[in-house]
């Protein structure tokens, strides 16, 4: 199984899960996983070279031990990103998100890869970093209503899913892309929880709910 984008705050905690179901895990991604058990190889997700590369390679040294050149990984999980706006330019940041998905999912695809699961997020319901007071359309909400985006992030992750969709119907792959919502690790209950409790409306934009890294 390869993952891109474990280093990171969600990532991180699915990978020991996966070890633990007696997975092998490569991370891809620019930042060494902190887990002497996964192998972490740098690369660049928007350039389709090397994530084909990256997907037919050994899990680590031990794979030259053996008798057989590395074939593609069963399964793809596809974290890498850019986790949010104003980190880098808009332009930037909806290059980096929909070039890197693509290139994954067309590169599992192509290697028969079983499954593959991509992040969305609740930014896609409009209003996490839409201009202005918006509101939702209605609660519970509904992956299938019509959106019409104001931010490149979230257009960009929309466009993942979009993408997601051809590829499966093209390769008859299984293609999951999870609207991840607000990730909280366990330390940051104690830290912003009474915030929350107190002020309610701060949490709007993310339409309330969250979903802690236990789970």
């Amino acid at each position: 199984m390869c993952s891109q984008g474990v280093s990171r705050k969600a990532g991180r905690h699915v990978i020991p899960k996966l070890l633990k179901k007696g997975y092998e895990v490569l991370n891809l991604d620019f930042v060494p996983l902190d887990n002497p058990n996964v192998f972490t190889l740098k690369i660049d997700l928007t350039d389709s070279g090397q994530v084909f590369n990256a997907l037919t390679t050994y899990f680590n040294f031990a794979g030259y031990d053996g008798p057989l050149i590395p074939g593609p990984p069963d399964a793809a999980i596809h974290f890498a990103a850019y986790a949010r706006n104003m980190l880098v330019p808009g332009n930037e940041c909806f290059k980096g998100n929909v070039v890197s998905t693509c290139n994954v999912m067309e590169v599992a695809c192509r290697l028969s890869a079983k499954k593959i699961i991509v992040a969305s997020g609740e930014t896609t319901y409009e209003v996490c970093f839409g201009q202005g007071d918006l509101d939702y359309h209605s609660f519970l909400l509904e992956e299938d209503r019509d959106v019409n985006h104001m931010d490149t992030y979230a257009i960009s992750k929309l466009c993942g899913e979009r993408t997601a969709r051809g590829f499966a119907r093209r390769f008859g792959v299984d293609i999951y892309a999870l609207r991840i919502g607000n990730v909280i690790e366990l330390h940051e209950h104690e830290r912003d929880f009474p915030k929350y409790v107190n002020e309610p409306t701060c949490r709007k934009r993310n339409a309330w709910p969250y979903i802690d890294t236990r789970d």
